[in-house]
């Protein structure tokens, strides 16, 4: 079982896939999530702009992941944690060109479907990477 956490989300495999965090994109146009300082730019009070959410725990800013992963086995379970509360979507995209690699999900958990051959017949386990919407 291997764990990674990168910018509060943890993403835990039920297997020996090794993870890496690629890339993690707020979707918010403008505005990055670590940073506030854009709310002191402006002269007046901002009060009736402020967020209305009082936890600051459950964010609920949509962010696209792209998740390298290597030594992905068939049915391998990949769980995301932490500051996250819902997969929107998911797409893989694999290094071996005649392999078949796809990926379900269910809530926070994901599940990989990986073949060897066009015929489905062998397990791969080759590295992947895995483009996610989180919510």
């Amino acid at each position: 079982m291997a764990t990674t956490t990168h910018r509060g989300i943890t993403y835990t495999s039920s297997g020996s896939a090794t993870m890496a965090v690629n890339l993690d994109l707020p979707l918010w146009a403008g505005v990055d999530q670590d940073d506030g300082t854009w709310l002191t730019s402006y002269p007046g009070t901002l009060t009736s702009f402020e967020p209305r959410q009082t936890d600051g725990a459950n964010r609920a800013q949509p962010r696209l992941v792209c998740l390298g992963v290597g030594a992905l086995a068939e049915a391998e379970t990949i769980t995301l944690s932490g500051e996250c509360n819902a997969i929107l979507s998911a797409i893989t995209h694999g290094t071996d060109a005649t392999a078949n690699l796809g990926v379900s999900f269910s809530g926070l958990v994901l599940t990989a479907d990986c073949e060897a051959t066009t015929d489905g017949t062998t397990n791969d386990t080759s590295n992947a990477v895995i483009w996610i919407i989180v919510a």
